[in-house]
């Protein structure tokens, strides 16, 4: 009996994608044994914090980098750290952090909700929102009309949940930023690429260690050495209940490791879904491209009238059958459900495709 049957709590097929409400990633079996051998003794965790932080900016040609519990933790880390500068004062003031210099500049196309919204991480953090341009323009003199003295950082959020319409490229952001003496907090929670965002010229990147790394519940911060270092001062404040535990830092190590020299196909998933979807009558398989990331999922286009039922409702009948499956469903107003082979296991997609045969056939 595994955890999971002993909590009568249902597994799921993940086809989602790697998201927080479905456990995010599956570890890899050394990822999760350096975990175990982690938590079977004691550290000081300063020095393990430190070796991390060595480790993840060589991998990705930063000047130093942070652990967190989280992407979330890891912009709330970063907005702190701007305004702080560390002062162990202010440190332990934040979010009412006693000073005019901490509006945080971001697009209206870039107020994102990931399952919570953005503005409250910034707040948290000690930053106060400050609004430019709009969902689908945002353009050069909105930034440049927004800045003034009370202006602490620029934060621009790369995902697929940010408006892609009419938002100024993240270099022209990084000019303008600079230009004013102004730093870059970059949310790149989802993003596959470890060393682009450095390159070009972002002062912190922040990532989630749970998502295309494929490590356990973390996330880091890299970037430039004396804003990183005000992010570590943090554990002394705001960051303190967001810290993370020894058994994650090891496994985030180790995941992180594994990705700067595996690579993962999952090009035969992708052929196979699409073999046996287009075989099923009323149903029309098609791949498409992430908005954002070089990523390729699987789309169902139904046909109602052939299939007697829309994407939502074989969505529902997929989440509440068994086994439980959950479909990337974006898109399901419009006939269609999308399924992403990342974060499905071997033989995943078999069980998959044969559900979705006997829903629309009714077997």
């Amino acid at each position: 009996m595994n955890i999971y049957e002993h909590l009568q709590v249902n597994e799921i097929i993940n086809c989602s994608g790697k998201m927080t409400p479905y456990g995010s990633s599956i570890l890899e079996k050394d990822v999760a044994e350096s975990m175990k051998q982690a938590s079977a003794a004691y550290v000081k965790m300063d020095d393990l914090m430190d070796k991390a932080g060595e480790v993840i900016a060589e991998i990705c040609q930063g000047e130093a980098a942070c652990v967190c519990a989280g992407a979330s933790a890891g912009i709330i880390l970063s907005v702190a750290a701007i305004i702080t500068k560390g002062d162990p004062y202010l440190v332990e003031k934040v979010p009412f952090v006693e000073t005019n210099k901490k509006d945080i500049i971001i697009s209206c196309g870039h107020l994102v909700h990931f399952g919570a919204t953005i503005h409250q991480m910034i707040q948290l953090g000690g930053g106060r929102v400050k609004e430019v341009g709009t969902v689908c323009k945002t353009v050069e003199y909105h930034y440049e009309n927004a800045i003034d003295e009370n202006t602490a950082a620029i934060l621009y959020v790369k995902s697929h949940h940010a408006s892609q319409t009419g938002q100024l490229p993240l270099a022209e952001v990084v000019n303008i930023a600079h230009k004013h003496h102004l730093p870059v907090i970059l949310d790149a929670a989802a993003e596959e690429d470890l060393k682009t965002y450095l390159s070009c010229g972002c002062d912190l990147v922040v990532y989630s260690g749970a998502k295309a790394i494929g490590g356990p519940t973390s996330g880091f911060v890299v970037g430039k050495k004396n804003l990183i270092q005000a992010c570590r001062k943090q554990y002394g404040g705001v960051a303190r209940p967001m810290k993370v535990g020894k058994e994650n830092i090891a496994g985030l190590i180790k995941a992180i490791e594994n990705y700067n020299t595996k690579s993962y196909d999952y090009q035969p998933k992708l052929d196979y879904m699409l073999q046996e979807f287009n075989k099923i009558n009323g149903i029309n398989a098609s791949l498409i491209k992430d908005s954002v990331r070089d990523i390729y999922r699987v789309k169902l286009t139904l046909d109602p009238i052939k299939t007697n039922m829309d994407a939502h409702e074989l969505d529902q009948k997929l989440k509440n059958g068994y086994p439980v499956i959950f479909t990337r469903k974006y898109d399901v107003s419009n006939l269609n459900l999308v399924f992403d082979p990342r974060p499905m296991r071997d033989g995943d997609e078999i069980i998959v495709c044969k559900r979705v045969k006997e829903i629309i056939e009714g077997i």
